[in-house]
């Protein structure tokens, strides 16, 4: 399963845990990055995420607004339906799927979290509790902005938040989706003061959420895909680094580099990293020395001290 797919399906599970009602494929196709092409083909790719879903033990509700009438069928999960049955995963896919049982164990779905991260430590041994249990600091992808970005999406409230860029500034917002892509937060939506659309990287937010006004204020436009915004995105810039990590372990960051082995305790890795590198790095503790460039090791060794 390709990375791309692999971050779809977590949205899209995401999407349909985190709804009161039953999403439309043409919400779905909107609010959930990785869904492009033709009508046809968004369809079709639909169709085997649906698929692979069930395939996972994820049990997906088909229906409508009302029953009454002869409405477009809507689909959502239930939390309390909520399983998870996987067999063999690569290191890149226990990732990402730890990664979402932690955010819905802390932020949204804590039951049905919990119950992912049971599942999931038994099927990957130690290698979820050492990827993604011994994090020191709060990190992009464990925000505690995620119920407040969620529940504005889902009623259409305009937000507020102070958000950091070349300056820092409050945003007034009609948020139109939230997303991972590429391994990293993004909300796209309504600038309401430049009344033009943005995406903001949710790592940036440095401020509580802020709901303004009333539910329903916005409609999402029927055009609207994040999709489209999120590749529009500079590329961020990739820096090389050299690390040494403890034999065994950061098997996520594993994944993606060469991997020399030192001694008995110690391989030493080397791998690129784009802007949140430092997030990537730290998530890792005490298990990886960071080594080069010198420049970013100084800047990880100040940020340490200034946790202590």
């Amino acid at each position: 399963m390709s990375d791309q797919k692999t971050e779809r399906l977590i949205n899209l599970t995401m999407a349909l845990l985190a709804t009161k009602r039953f999403l439309s494929k043409g919400e779905i196709f909107q609010q959930v990055a990785g869904y492009e092409g033709t009508t046809e083909t968004k369809e079709r790719m639909f169709e085997r995420d649906k698929d692979d879903l069930r395939k996972l033990g994820i049990s997906i509700q088909v229906g409508t607004h009302d029953p009454l009438f002869d409405d477009e069928p809507g689909y959502r999960i239930l939390e309390s339906e909520y399983e998870l049955d996987i067999g063999e995963l690569s290191p890149t896919e226990l990732s990402y799927l730890s990664l979402a049982a932690t955010i819905w164990r802390n932020q949204l779905f804590s039951s049905s979290g919990a119950l992912a991260l049971v599942k999931l430590d038994a099927l990957g041994g130690t290698a979820l509790r050492e990827d993604f249990g011994h994090a020191t600091l709060s990190l992009e992808n464990e925000t505690p902005l995620f119920p407040a970005l969620w529940g504005a999406l889902t009623e259409s409230q305009n937000i507020s938040f102070t958000y950091r860029s070349k300056i820092t500034s409050t945003r007034h917002i009609s948020p139109y989706g939230l997303t991972l892509w590429h391994g990293t937060w993004y909300l796209a939506g309504k600038d309401l003061e430049k009344n033009e659309m943005r995406v903001f990287r949710v790592s940036r937010i440095t401020s509580e959420i802020t709901r303004e006004g009333r539910a329903g204020a916005f409609t999402v436009p029927d055009d609207f895909s994040i999709e489209k915004h999120l590749i529009m995105l500079t590329p961020e810039p990739e820096t090389p680094f050299i690390a040494r990590v403890r034999v065994g372990r950061c098997h996520s960051l594993r994944s993606k580099s060469t991997v020399t082995n030192i001694d008995a305790e110690w391989d030493r890795l080397e791998f690129t990293l784009g802007n949140n590198w430092r997030e990537e790095i730290l998530w890792f503790g005490a298990d990886i020395l960071l080594e080069s460039p010198s420049e970013n090791v100084t800047e990880i060794v100040a940020l340490l001290r200034s946790k202590l």
